[in-house]
Order: structure tokens, then sequence, then C-alpha cells
């Protein structure tokens, strides 16, 4: 009887554990009713979810509502015709003790790419001091107005070294080959040293210093910015918070979207190459081409990638490590696991998180908040947290073995001198 017994509790628990390792996923509606949102984040351990709307506003979901009043509005300085407007946003490594945040956008006078560093208010938390505005960096732009790219973060374990990653700067197959150009910020993962004000008698300049390992390592003949090139439009990018690796999604032309990983000094390949496919078979091939870790060609999954992140939230058993990304045109989600040689468990998590009542689709960015809980941020105005959903398969299992126990407890309660063995 006890053999049996025990044959039937680890049958009944293995079945809980097997339904945790691959849950059914889910999207909850968070926050509907934005304008235009491109982006949610949030500092490490903060309840907190800002929202960062095209047109200039970021906004702050707290206690599951959306605060009347915005964090900081940019409006006045923002271009938003094309794919420019209010792009990126992160929180400095140490926000909690120095309050500073950075924003991505592009300048509604000149044009260009402006990264600046704000600080939040220490009177109003959920508001940033709008005084504290200091550029950090300005990039050079072209005037046509797609493939501006925008996002902006920072590593893990790298408190002052701030990421950016910047696009080609539009038109179709990069005409000025900014991408392959050294002296040249478009199309590029840039990297600089934010540690310090390196201006404090200017209240406008913040600047920047170069970091160790950076692309030019003292030449003269390459920007001391450039981190990694070869990008046609990376969007969006994101660092794993726990194994710090950088995961760059560039967007493709005609052919191919792909996914790569972001190292000091590797070329992407873009305009030569479109994932590991020519663009231009004409143009001297590079021979440090660093091919994707992942692509799609424009009969399948999609025609717009759009970059997602490694799940390191603790909610949802069996997906740690598990990275996502979506597909703008086809409204695809999908995730795989990246294990340094290649990409295992693809899935299309589409049916599972996208609804006609849910998020609809139109998914312009993830999000991802202090916690590693991760969010889906739709054009059309809604963001959903990725969650899992209830099983009730699992707990009925549980149930019956639970009733098993009591049920032989009682037996043995009228057998005296039973022996466990």
């Amino acid at each position: 009887m006890i053999k049996i017994f025990s044959a039937l509790f680890a049958t009944v628990f293995a079945g809980v554990a097997f339904a945790q390792t691959v849950p059914a996923l889910q999207t909850r509606i968070v926050a509907t009713g934005l304008e235009q949102p491109l982006f949610a984040t949030a500092p490490e351990g903060d309840s907190r979810l800002f929202i960062v709307e095209k047109g200039g506003l970021i906004k702050i979901l707290e206690n599951g509502a959306v605060l009347p009043t915005p964090f900081l509005d940019l409006s006045g300085s923002v271009d938003t015709r094309g794919e420019r407007g209010l792009l990126g946003m992160t929180f400095d490594p140490n926000f909690g003790d120095n309050r500073r945040f950075y924003v991505n956008y592009i300048d509604k006078t000149t044009l260009n790419t402006v990264v600046a560093t704000y600080q939040a208010s220490t009177a109003q938390p959920n508001v940033a001091d709008a005084t504290s505005s200091q550029t950090v960096i300005t990039i050079a732009q072209t005037g046509f107005s797609n493939h501006k790219a925008g996002w902006i973060g920072f590593r893990p374990g790298e408190t002052g070294n701030l990421y950016i990653g910047t696009g080609d700067g539009g038109s179709r197959d990069d005409p000025d080959n900014r991408a392959q150009n050294l002296k040249d910020n478009l199309g590029k993962m840039l990297r600089v040293d934010v540690a310090a004000d390196r201006f404090p008698n200017d209240t406008t300049q913040y600047g920047y210093a170069i970091p160790d390992g950076n692309l030019a390592n003292g030449n003269p003949g390459i920007n001391p910015e450039i981190y990694a090139y070869g990008l046609r439009n990376p969007y969006r990018d994101s660092f794993d918070r726990e194994t710090g690796a950088l995961y760059i999604a560039d967007v493709g032309q005609d052919n191919r979207e792909e996914i790569n990983i972001g190292s000091a000094g590797a070329n992407y390949g873009w305009r030569v190459f479109e994932g590991t496919g020519l663009n231009f078979p004409n143009d001297t091939q590079p021979s440090n081409h660093t091919p994707p870790i992942f692509e799609y060609d424009h009969n399948g999954l999609g025609a717009s990638i759009t970059g997602g992140y490694v799940y390191r939230g603790s909610l949802i058993d069996g997906l740690q490590g598990t990275y996502f990304f979506a597909d703008f045109v086809t409204d695809h989600v999908m995730s795989f696991r990246f294990i340094g040689s290649g990409i295992t468990d693809l899935t299309d998590r589409t049916a599972e998180l996208l609804s006609p009542t849910g998020i609809s689709g139109r998914i312009s960015s993830f999000g991802e908040d202090g916690f590693g809980n991760l969010y889906l941020v739709s054009l059309n105005g809604q963001i959903g947290m990725i969650t899992a959903i209830p099983e009730p398969e699992s707990y009925a299992m549980m149930l019956a073995g639970m009733i098993l126990i009591a049920l032989w407890v009682r037996r043995r309660e009228n057998m005296p001198g039973l022996i466990l063995s």
C-alpha cells in the first residue's frame, strides 16, 4: 500500500511540476487610452512603470492607474514627423540616490538626436525637475524622417556606461553608407561614460567621457563613441539583467529581420549585408561581418522586427531565460532561448498574447519593470503585462493528492504498528 501511494504521490506532483515548467501565457491589460506609447521602463525595484509617448510625454502607471500629471513633458521640444519623436528613456543605476534619468529624442528645431539627462524632483518624486535638463550628446541626423532608432540603456555592472542605439539616418539602402562609416555616429551602437558631469559649471551641458574598450582604442580615424557598427535601425535593444548580454534587434529592408548579440567592435554588416544575405553585392564585403544569432525572411514571420527582453521575473516559473520579440507588420509575438551557440525553443506566442479584446497588435515596444516583469506596448494606446494563466488542472491534481494523503493518514491511524519504509 505504501509503495502504491508513494508512486501515486510522485505522479500527482510530477504533473504539477510539469505544468509549471511550460506555462500558458496571457496579456493582462494594465493601461489604455495612451497616445502612441513607444516604451515602458522602471528603476530597479521600483513599483511604478514609466511610459514614453512619441509626442513627448512620460507618464507614470502607479497602483493600477496612469497618474494625471506627466512625469515629464517634452512635447514642445520634440519633432514627431515620421519615425521621429521621444524615442527612449533609461534610469541611472544609482537613480535611488541621484534621481537621474536619461531621454533620447529628435529635437524639433535641429532635427538632430539629443540624449539629455534630468533629475526627478526631491519634493515630488512623481514629477521630474524640468529645469535640471542637461545635454549629454547631440548626434547629427540626415534630413530623412526614418531610421532614428532611439534606445538607450545601462549594462548591468557598468554603472557609468550609457549605450545608445542609432539608425542609419533613413531613406533606403543607406545612401551615404553611414553604417559602415567609422567617422559617423549613425548606424551604430555607441557607448559613453556618464558617471560624472563633465561640465559642472554649465547648467545646460553634462557631457561624457570615453570608456575603455570602445572600437577606436585611440585610433583618430574612428569616432571614439562607437562600440559596434553596421546597423540599419536597431529597434529595440535590451540587456539581459542577469547575464548582461546585449540583444540588438535590427529592422531589415526588403528581405530579412535579424537579432544580434552586442560585442565591442562588432560589424553587423549593413548595408552590404541584410542579416546573412547580401544587400549590396557590389560593395566590398567586410571581413569582420558578425552574423545574427537569429533571422527570418519576409515570407514568414513578418517584415519589421520589434526587439524585446529576456524574462528574468519571478512570477512565471519555467520562463526565465526566454527572449521575447515581435513583428510590427504581421503582429506576431515570438520567443526563444539563446544558448551561446544558437537558439532553442522558438515559439510563436501570438495566440496567447494578442487578442481582439486585449493587446490587439501594433507592438511598438516591449517594456520591463523594476522586478523583471515584461510588458507589451501597443501603438494603439495599450500596455499589457505578460502573465501566466492559472491552470485549473494543476490545482485539481494537487487537491486530489491532498485528499489521498488525508485518506492514507486516516487509514494509518487505524493500523497501529505500521512500519514506514
